[in-house]
């Protein structure tokens, strides 16, 4: 999706087919800490972005109410607009009436829930209960305890476990389809067992999703102890995986249990036919439906920071996958993650000193106030440092998951990406565009040739639950300026030494004027390439680097498009390398910052 990622030709859109004669729509997205709603329009003929509100989730006392917060961010956008959206009574005005008061469509994706705790069970640590671990990491789900057949677990202990944890849903796995019989429904007794040794009201609800020969089996043992629910088999054969269908129950519990119970949700639901969409599969969706308007030979990648979770959803070949950490973000999770890392994880990301005893204090403080904003310097490195290692932390839980294909240039480093959608407020919000763009680098550490676009008004997972239903309304909206592009970056991969020449590149712009750049091992700079402007960048790596072109040496040219920050060669390596000394490493984030403008 290099140039052409968000000027989508009237070819695709005239393949969504024609649309009803559908007009505004309104799109709220209810986080844990914000709430953010957008309005589209049509205009000319075409969806366009028009307004966006901001305001904080009200899920919480004193207001307990979280339509509350959307009315609140609705009144912003009626500021800007002079339309109005609600009655007297608080209720939104569906369809427009004839004075433009109203929308059309209203649609929410919802975030603000407590994350699923879940108990997961198998029958081996790296094969059943590794397939059950990404099932559930591609849901709002918190993982509690797991039970491995494999272990050395008694019975007895297994069953604390599980009354310990005291879980909303136990997930058991195992037994290819044929295969293991006993060891599963022992797994199973186990934990229907634990669950009848609860009170009712707190029994959770048992979802299987092992060998499908044996569900027959499995409902006579668990007969009435708890709810049970059946998914297809997670591992189906030893090199096979089937994540769908238990990521639908566990997505249909978290709508039941966890949204469903959140103050005011009635209320919300009730201004829209369709169903509410949990945050991240919403931006999941998204990120599939740009996959297939870009190169099916390269994946497309989306990150979304949020303040109390983190999701990474990729695109390979048409399929989607998708990881949240619902315990990881910029305002809560801080704490667990640097006791659980060390406080160097998260230090070296800063450009000045910073003991660790001074990083959990702030990141205590976010927690209790989340909706606070940086005042010092200091408070935003440590914030964005956070994010750094937020992503990198999802990552590390989602690439194992992912079947890349052609796009997985080196088993050990990041496939191939044409484009990678970023979002979330650290990255939305940062003071300099280069500070975003230095963020998801650093996180991500992508390869090759790639596009970064910014979701600066927080669209995405909006955009994700109506491109299900109204594709053109989502084309559109990315062409009518819903996303901007932050910058495209190349980034050589190879071994060399400091400062060899690694690439020689070549830009002309589209006014014919061109120049010349030769990059060394250890850079990291900027180019002039302005949103809206495009140019012609050709590739001679040196060293049997690899841009991304075909294979190590390959040379090329590749059209791309300018952004915020322009164009970045990023030569520093992959993975990137950290001195030893944390003075030494303070240096180096000065100079990266310095580099791109941050």
């Amino acid at each position: 999706m290099s140039t052409s990622a968000w000027q989508v030709s009237w070819e695709v859109k005239r393949n969504v087919g024609e649309e009803q004669r559908i007009g505004s729509i309104l799109l709220a997205d209810c986080g844990t800490v914000m709430t953010k709603v957008v309005l589209l329009d049509r205009v000319a003929g075409q969806y366009r972005f028009i307004a966006q509100g901001e305001a904080p989730t009200t899920a919480e006392y004193p207001w307990s109410d979280v339509a509350a917060g959307i009315r609140h961010a609705v009144e912003q956008i009626s500021e800007v607009t002079g339309r109005r959206f609600f009655d007297a009574s608080g209720d939104l005005i569906s369809p427009e009436l004839a004075d433009r008061r109203g929308v059309d469509v209203f649609a929410a994706t919802v975030s603000a829930s407590q994350p699923l705790q879940v108990v997961l069970g198998g029958l081996v640590r790296d094969l059943s209960v590794a397939s059950a671990e990404r099932a559930a990491a591609g849901t709002y789900s918190l993982v509690r305890a797991i039970l491995a057949g494999d272990g050395r677990v008694s019975d007895e202990e297994r069953v604390r476990m599980i009354r310990d944890a005291a879980p909303d849903v136990i997930c058991i796995a195992g037994g290819v389809e044929g295969g293991a019989v006993t060891p599963v429904l022992e797994l199973v007794e186990t934990a229907a067992l634990a669950c009848s040794l609860m009170d009712r009201e707190l029994r959770p609800r048992l979802l299987y999703a092992g060998n499908s020969r044996l569900r027959q089996r499995v409902v006579n043992i668990v007969d009435g102890r708890a709810e049970l629910r059946v998914a297809d088999n997670v591992r189906p054969t030893l090199t096979e995986e089937n994540l769908l269908s238990a990521q639908a129950e566990l997505d249909a519990l978290y709508l039941q249990d966890k949204m469903g119970q959140l103050p005011g949700i009635d209320t919300v639901s009730g201004w829209t036919p369709a169903p509410l969409t949990p945050t991240a599969r919403a931006f999941g969706r998204l990120v599939q439906y740009l996959w297939h308007l870009g190169d099916p030979s390269k994946g497309v990648l989306g990150v979304d920071v949020g303040g109390a979770s983190t999701t990474v959803a990729a695109a390979f070949d048409g399929r989607l996958f998708l990881t949240v950490r619902g315990d990881l973000g910029t305002a809560f999770g801080g704490e667990q993650l640097l006791q659980r890392q060390g406080a160097e994880t998260i230090t070296r990301w800063l450009p000045e000193p910073m003991s660790g005893d001074e990083a959990r204090g702030l990141f205590i403080n976010k927690e209790m106030r989340p909706v606070s904003i940086p005042q010092e310097p200091r408070e935003l490195w440590l914030e964005q440092a956070l994010a750094r290692e937020a992503i990198r932390t999802t990552l590390e839980t989602a690439r194992p998951g992912w079947k890349p294909g052609a796009a997985q240039s080196y088993p050990h480093l990041l496939p191939l990406c044409d484009t990678i959608v970023v979002s979330g407020g650290v990255l939305a919000y940062a003071p300099r565009p280069g500070q975003a763009a230095l963020i998801v680098l650093d996180g991500l550490e992508p390869i090759g040739v790639s596009t970064l676009v910014l979701d600066a008004h927080g669209l995405a997972p909006a955009l994700g639950s109506v491109a299900a239903v109204k594709p053109l309304a989502a084309v559109e909206a990315l062409d009518g300026g819903g996303f901007v592009n932050l910058a495209t970056v190349v980034t050589p991969v190879g071994h060399a030494r400091r400062g060899d020449t690694i690439l020689k590149m070549r830009v002309t712009y589209d006014d014919g004027s061109t120049f010349g750049v030769e990059v060394r091992f250890g850079d990291l700079e900027v180019l002039p390439l302005p949103p809206g402007q495009q140019a012609v960048l050709e590739l001679r790596p040196l060293r049997h680097f690899d841009v991304g072109l075909g294979g190590p040496g390959k040379a090329g040219k590749r059209r791309v498009s300018g952004g915020l920050v322009g164009l970045i060669i990023d030569a520093r390596g992959r993975p990137l390398r950290f001195p030893s000394e944390p003075e030494q490493c303070q240096v180096q984030m000065r100079q990266w910052l310095w580099d791109v403008g941050g």
